[in-house]
């Protein structure tokens, strides 16, 4: 698999906003020695902490996963999808992008007793889950549901949720977010020689 450097993303994006690591900190509600750390890559960041930053920097999670202009078709092989590992949790997403591209799809591989971060996440659209392997555990507003092989959830992504592996088995899962109809606005307003405007819109 490819190995992505998310520091030099993150320092890249963070840079073109004229933000200062504390800033972004703010922006993000984590701590600043922690963007340091990240940029650096001397430390993978949690899920919910790549969520929080691709929120406060105003783009999808994919501007962290791939760097590609967009496309017409994706037809992306197993071993060619970029890969970010943290703690247990792996998140494989598309070596690429269609133009206009509303839906968000990653694969994630979950070790036993791993999960997102203990952070609730809200964002637009709608979520898709489609239990792949093993048990794979979502709270969303407070309600617990549990996907074995073969289980699909879809939900409104503006309620807080967050999802887990409580067994001591490995589970997977395919993980669709969707963008809600507006998406690509933000894109027509920010100029284009930001390298991150393909990416632009809430993770």
């Amino acid at each position: 698999m490819e190995k992505i450097s998310v520091g030099s993303k993150l320092r890249s994006i963070r840079e073109e906003r004229n933000l200062s690591q504390r800033e972004l900190a703010q922006l993000a509600g984590i701590s600043t020695n922690a963007i340091s750390l990240i940029e650096r890559d001397e430390n993978s960041p949690s899920v919910a902490t790549l969520q929080s930053l691709a929120a406060a920097l105003n783009v999808k999670m994919s501007y962290f996963f791939d760097d590609h202009e967009p496309s017409t078709v994706l037809h992306v092989k197993a071993e060619q999808r970029p890969a970010i590992t943290s703690k247990g949790v792996r998140i494989e997403g598309l070596d690429g992008k269609l133009s206009r591209q509303e839906m968000e799809p990653f694969w994630v591989s979950l070790q036993p007793h791993s999960d997102m971060g203990e952070r609730q996440v809200v964002h637009t659209g709608h979520e898709l889950v489609y239990c792949l392997s093993g048990k794979v555990e979502y709270l969303i507003d407070g309600n617990i549901y549990e996907l074995e092989a073969g289980d699909f959830l879809l939900f409104e992504a503006h309620l807080p949720h967050l999802w887990r592996n409580r067994t001591d088995q490995p589970a997977s899962f395919l993980l669709v977010l969707q963008a809600s109809g507006q998406a690509g606005e933000p894109v027509k307003r920010h100029f284009s020689d930001y390298p991150s405007v393909l990416h632009i819109g809430k993770s």
